[in-house]
């Protein structure tokens, strides 16, 4: 019986080229997302399973979860990319685009481990990656309630690979720089190391199938660029983050 995955987030950007590259290697998907019409046109290319879903909907993700148990059997490995992101000037902090945002990012990742442990305790296995983010790495200017929501699904992530290894249930973290997707379109803003979203795929599904590591993340300058930067005494680090502010 060949091995399952869900990829919420999987109608586009990253979600779809980790899709994608898990079918390629044999594995049975089902996808996610609130826009039908990419869903069922991934589906029909790739052999997927498409079932439309809102994260910030807790009953119909608990409903999803229960459907896909049915439907395949099993749930081997489920692959959180669902992303909420709007561009920001310094200095604001507007409440309904944190709470969209961490609605999305933080809370909506919440709605889905609840359940999923639930299935994964009940068939004695899974694994679960969250995919965050290299901003999620210290706070970024311009990205303070993208930034927050990412941090908090890293250490999220360092809890549960703790708590949940008694249970065989592995967790992992998924750190991408900067990729092509709809998201990062909307940024006015330089994009170092900036990939292609297959490329980010690849790397995903290389690194969760071909590794046990706890944390992927790339592209590999980039990410230990901004450790090191992370490292920082704080007049260093504010200094450097001045400068980006100031960077159009």
């Amino acid at each position: 019986m060949s091995k399952t995955a869900w990829v919420l987030g999987g109608g586009s950007g990253i979600g779809a080229a980790l899709v994608k590259e898990l079918v390629a290697r044999g594995w049975t998907v089902a996808i996610s997302g609130r826009r039908t019409e990419p869903l069922q046109a991934l589906a029909e290319s790739h052999d997927a399973r498409p079932y439309r879903l809102d994260v910030t909907d807790f009953d119909a993700v608990k409903d999803t979860v229960k459907q896909i148990a049915a439907d395949i059997g099993k749930i081997d490995l489920v692959v959180f990319s669902v992303a909420a992101w709007e561009v920001t000037k310094p200095g604001t902090y507007d409440y309904e685009s944190f709470r969209r945002i961490i609605d999305t990012n933080l809370l909506g990742a919440m709605r889905v481990i609840d359940p999923v442990v639930a299935q994964m305790r009940k068939q004695g296995f899974g694994e679960i990656a969250l995919v965050a983010s290299v901003a999620g790495y210290f706070g970024l200017p311009r990205s303070a309630a993208y930034s927050s929501g990412k941090s908090a699904m890293i250490t999220l992530a360092e809890t549960m690979r703790t708590e949940l290894a008694s249970d065989n249930i592995s967790v992992r973290i998924v750190c991408p720089g900067f990729v092509k997707t709809d998201l990062t379109a909307k940024n006015d803003f330089p994009m170092p190391f900036l990939m292609e979203a297959d490329k980010a795929g690849k790397r995903i599904a290389d690194g969760l199938l071909n590794s046990k590591r706890f944390e992927i993340a790339f592209p590999t300058r980039f990410v230990l660029l901004l450790k090191l930067i992370g490292l920082m005494p704080y007049p260093i680090f504010f200094a450097i983050m001045k400068r980006l502010i100031a960077r159009k």
